[in-house]
């Protein structure tokens, strides 16, 4: 194994590469999907730690689109399950947190100082304005992910909201109540 992360991961591609086989266009998927209404889109954490498709158990036969982002926030991930919703109108959206999460030991005071640090002075009105999606309960992070997901004028009202917590420690998964 290469000691660069990036060589060994085209490398690894090179490999794939060599017995690939392509999956079908985009137009004819999104198709199938908004015919069925059965697409799902699970929005959670980038935390490497976490593979959503073991998690859930996907493969071709039952499949999901991915959106990642720190935390797995809502209010980041808005702009992007509008325009999944667009090309291939998933009928449920699963936001799913998780525990030992990063956003649960780095709150936004520690983000933003962090920040500081390095980024441009003009650019201090704006970090100290943003919010980086600290999470302080991960019951109510998840419920307050799903209902900004209800109340977006670009989430249709139809779309079913589900909220999941996954255990890292149990690999278990339960329904946000």
């Amino acid at each position: 194994m290469s000691n660069d992360p990036l060589a060994e991961m085209l490398r690894r591609n090179a490999t794939l590469a060599e017995t690939y086989q392509p999956p079908p266009p985009l137009p004819a998927m999104a198709a199938a999907s908004r015919a069925s209404g059965t697409g799902v889109v699970v929005l959670s954490c980038s935390d490497p730690r976490l593979n959503p498709y073991q998690i859930l158990g996907l493969d071709h036969t039952l499949k999901a689109t991915m959106v990642r982002n720190a935390g797995g926030r809502a209010f980041d991930a808005i702009r992007t399950l509008a325009t999944l919703q667009t090309i291939g109108a998933p009928g449920t959206i699963v936001v799913m947190h998780h525990t030992d999460c990063g956003l649960t030991h780095y709150h936004d005071r520690d983000i933003k100082d962090a920040l500081f640090q390095f980024a441009p002075s003009d650019a201090h009105d704006l970090i100290e304005t943003t919010k980086f999606g600290e999470i302080t309960d991960l019951e109510k992070s998840i419920k307050e992910d799903v209902a900004i997901l209800k109340a977006s004028p670009l989430i249709k009202n139809s779309t079913r909201i589900i909220g999941l917590l996954y255990d890292i420690t149990t690999g278990l998964l339960s329904e946000a109540k």
